[in-house]
């Protein structure tokens, strides 16, 4: 009765998932187009154009000049271009945002700065009301 659980869970693998996770360093330039399949974190320079999958963090001492797209974000350094988040962006105390923002939802700190429009998007998977069907007139002849 409590020797079958202890087998159970001996003869169990258990497997994760590894930590996707990719790291532009403090020094680092990177120039062209940058699409990283999960997360990803900026303390250096890319010029050009990102993509995340999942979570961008853009810190401090980060440079992006170029447009990004992403899950989800945070930007406490500076990005020069538009930014498209699926589902969160956060601009921190700190940040330097020069472009437009293009998100579900928006949180801006104090001392955080943005120049440009910012443009609530819903979720492409919510569905898109239906228009409301006019009553048909008929063309009949008078009498």
């Amino acid at each position: 009765m409590f020797g079958k659980k202890k087998d159970m869970m001996e003869n169990s693998v258990v497997t994760s998932e590894p930590l996707k996770l990719t790291t532009i360093a403090v020094g680092t330039v990177l120039k062209g187009t940058v699409d990283v399949d999960g997360s990803l974190r900026v303390d250096g320079t890319i010029e050009g154009e990102v993509t995340c999958h999942k979570t961008m963090v853009l810190g401090p001492q980060g440079l992006i000049k170029g447009n990004v797209n992403s899950h989800a974000a945070i930007l406490q350094g500076t990005l020069k271009g538009d930014i498209h988040v699926k589902d969160e962006l956060v601009l921190k105390a700190g940040c330097d945002m020069q472009g437009d923002i293009y998100t579900g939802k928006l949180e801006v700190e104090p001392k955080a700065r943005f120049n440009g429009t910012c443009n609530t998007v819903v979720e492409e998977s919510m569905p898109q009301p239906k228009p409301v069907a006019q009553p048909q007139q008929s063309q009949g002849k008078g009498k």
